[in-house]
């Protein structure tokens, strides 16, 4: 592993690494942690041959002196913009105080206690509204993003995850399809090996072997990704044997994987981080569905009635810690996002890492994304701060999380009531929007055929009974990689009723296949 870089203490800034002179970069946060270790050697070629934009840098020139007159930046003209205002109406989130949350249920009657209205306006500060100034939104912004919304998500990671060093910062992205196409391409060359769970979203995967990356799937279990079976692959790890070097990089959805919908222990995510500290890897912890974490469920039980914490506080500390929150060294690179807590036609999410990494995510922003749409970013930005502030964002997340968790009770009470559990298994979920039905082809009449026919077999044979249910294979990093029969279920947009009728269809191609 690398020595920690030298550092200036005076001035907080990072000095230039013998990997091609990059530039000084300055802590986010002031906090009582120590600095990051010097990772930057898990670069990937393109990344550390990207220098700062100069155009971008002729902006530093207009602070600090009021009389400097520009005739430098192309933007188009504000007064031109055939936007004069935009009207937002968004849900008040109902609060702590709430009669339910109150009492610790949530008995499905909505989200949200009224509608709060709010307006965008062209030159909107310079009239004296505190809203956010729409003349902003629709111009040219840093590679950083609007740096409003950055500040919010700042400060919601400062509480949610607090980070143990000092020198983290959060740059906004077009969504975590974006953010993770943009980290791949920071950390990885061509050929290299790169570490995923065995099973995965497909897009993952495309996207990295468009990028000539070489995947290698890690058994999972009920927790996801096993630690114990990382740690094998990378310590019996033969070059020549393999034909590339060791991977220095895994890829994790460490809550509500999709497809299984595992989510890691707090045990499990400590005794993967040591791995990496280890054998000096790099995490990518892409946690989309973190909120979204769930009470228990009770067979039987009324799905509309859920419990939910009373308080915030109380909220967050049922949540599992996230890598991040763990890491103490700068390995996580984390992404977060607004698709699946506000919308996600937003495209726009978060990274969060060592301030090394997220100023070469910057450079690559600056040629690529250029920044996420102003107009999501003022939606954004006067919903969440203008309107609900961090507490209200809480009390938006714990009744969303309430409301996903009534939606899993409905489509498992359905499983429970139709699927025949004598070849059927799954694990119930506890965040996320899928369950993860294993089906023992052993005891298939034609179990010989394998397994691969036997999915495919019962695939279509869903189809032919109108209910659309994805095979495992699907997901799978390789060919390798199937160990059983798998259909991947999700909650998150069915009623309760066609979750019903659904699952009972499934149930009886199930029957009429293995009978």
């Amino acid at each position: 592993m690398s020595p920690p870089m030298p550092h200036d203490s005076d001035k907080g800034k990072i000095e230039a690494t013998e990997i091609g002179q990059l530039p000084a970069v300055k802590p986010a946060v002031q906090s009582e942690w120590p600095l990051a270790l010097d990772l930057s050697h898990h670069l990937s070629v393109e990344s550390r041959s990207r220098e700062k934009s100069l155009l971008k840098l002729s902006t530093s020139y207009l602070t600090g002196d009021s009389e400097l007159l520009s005739l430098a930046a192309g933007l188009p003209s504000v007064s031109l913009f055939p936007i004069e205002k935009i009207a937002v109406s968004a849900p008040t989130p109902k609060p702590a105080t709430a009669a339910g949350r109150s009492e610790g249920v949530w008995r499905g009657d909505g989200l949200l206690s009224d509608l709060n209205q709010l307006l965008m306006e062209k030159d909107g500060k310079a009239k004296g509204y505190t809203n956010y100034d729409l003349s902003n939104a629709l111009q040219y912004e840093q590679g950083t993003g609007a740096k409003d919304l950055l500040k919010f998500v700042k400060e919601h990671t400062k509480i949610v995850h607090n980070p143990k060093y000092s020198d983290w910062d959060c740059i906004l992205t077009g969504g975590n399809t974006h953010a993770m196409e943009t980290v791949f391409r920071m950390i990885l060359n061509p050929g290299q090996g790169f570490i995923v769970e065995q099973y995965g979203f497909p897009e993952t995967f495309e996207a990295l072997r468009s990028l000539q990356i070489k995947l290698f799937g890690v058994e999972v279990d009920d927790e996801g990704m096993r630690a114990d079976s990382l740690r094998e692959l990378l310590s019996t790890w033969d070059v020549e044997v393999r034909g590339l070097e060791r991977p220095r990089a895994i890829y994790l959805v460490p809550t509500g994987q999709n497809p299984t919908g595992a989510t890691m222990s707090l045990e499990r995510r400590k005794a993967i981080y040591e791995v990496a500290v280890e054998q000096d890897l790099l995490i990518v912890e892409d946690d989309p569905y973190y909120f979204l974490q769930m009470s228990e469920y009770v067979p039987g039980s009324d799905f509309q009635t859920v419990n939910v914490p009373k308080l915030n506080s109380e909220f967050l500390q049922t949540l599992v810690p996230s890598m991040l929150s763990i890491d103490t060294q700068g390995r996580v690179i984390r992404l977060d996002s607004f698709s699946k807590v506000i919308a996600p036609g937003m495209r726009c999410g978060w990274i969060t890492s060592s301030a090394r990494f997220i100023e070469r995510i910057l450079r690559h922003n600056e040629v690529g994304l250029q920044f996420p749409s102003g107009m999501s970013t003022a939606v954004l930005h006067s919903i969440l701060q203008n309107s609900w502030g961090q507490e209200g964002y809480l009390d938006w997340l714990v009744n969303l999380r309430a409301e996903y968790t009534s939606r899993r009770n409905a489509l498992l009470c359905a499983m429970d009531t139709y699927l025949p559990k004598e070849f059927c298994h799954w694990v119930v979920p506890s965040a996320g929007m899928f369950v993860w039905i294993k089906v023992d082809h052993t005891k298939h009449p034609h179990h010989h055929r394998g397994i691969s026919a036997i999915e495919v077999e019962l695939f279509h044979a869903s189809i032919a009974n109108k209910v659309l249910i994805l095979p495992g294979a699907w997901f799978k990093v390789a060919e390798a990689d199937a160990t059983g029969v798998y259909f991947r279920a999700t909650f998150a947009s069915v009623s309760p009723e066609n979750m019903m009728t659904a699952i009972k269809r499934f149930g009886e191609v199930l029957n009429c296949a293995f009978r």
